[in-house]
């Protein structure tokens, strides 16, 4: 018998997961391995379609490095996009000379987001908590400032009032 090893184990509640109602539109953004729970968010979504609820809007921001090589789910995504159920923002950082991420796409639809934002939608950010996180929560403080009129205290207040109502979720990780 060799040293015995301990090991810290944590079990949070998750809350990170669909509306209670299909219909209320989802904005998701989850660049790489980040896309692991929006699937099973859209293959909810798609199960209701398909049963003929109605189904709010579902909007993927994705990204990984190259198009060929990481969206290995592309067949997936695709089919959702093709039968009405999906929007989908792709980012692919390394297919042309400059990097293009998901924040990026994120900040050329202001519209967007803010539509989601004011039909009481919910918000979602799966993957890396150093850069791609931080650069949307800036993002969305952007969209707020520009298209709600609000100060930056005022945006930050809004974001953290949407995370208290549970309309706006982070499960990132650095």
């Amino acid at each position: 018998n060799g040293p015995q090893l301990q090991v810290p184990i944590y079990v949070r509640k998750s809350q990170f997961r669909l509306p209670y109602k299909p219909t209320t539109p989802v904005l998701m953004i989850g660049p790489g391995t980040g896309l692991a729970p929006f699937r099973g968010f859209i293959q909810e979504r798609s199960y209701f379609k398909e049963e003929g609820k109605p189904v709010g809007n579902t909007i993927l921001y994705f990204g990984c490095r190259n198009q060929a090589v990481d969206f290995i789910y592309q067949d997936e995504i695709t089919g959702y996009v093709n039968s009405g159920l999906l929007t989908l923002h792709a980012a692919f950082s390394r297919d042309q000379p400059h990097k293009i991420y998901v924040q990026h796409l994120v900040d050329q639809n202001h519209d967007e987001v803010w539509n989601v934002l004011n039909d009481n939608g919910h918000i979602y950010i799966c993957g890396d908590a150093k850069n791609m996180a931080r650069d949307v929560h800036a993002m969305l403080v952007k969209i707020l400032t520009t298209k709600g009129n609000m100060g930056a205290a005022e945006a930050e207040n809004y974001i953290k009032n949407l995370q208290s109502k549970g309309r706006y979720s982070a499960d990132v990780w650095s």
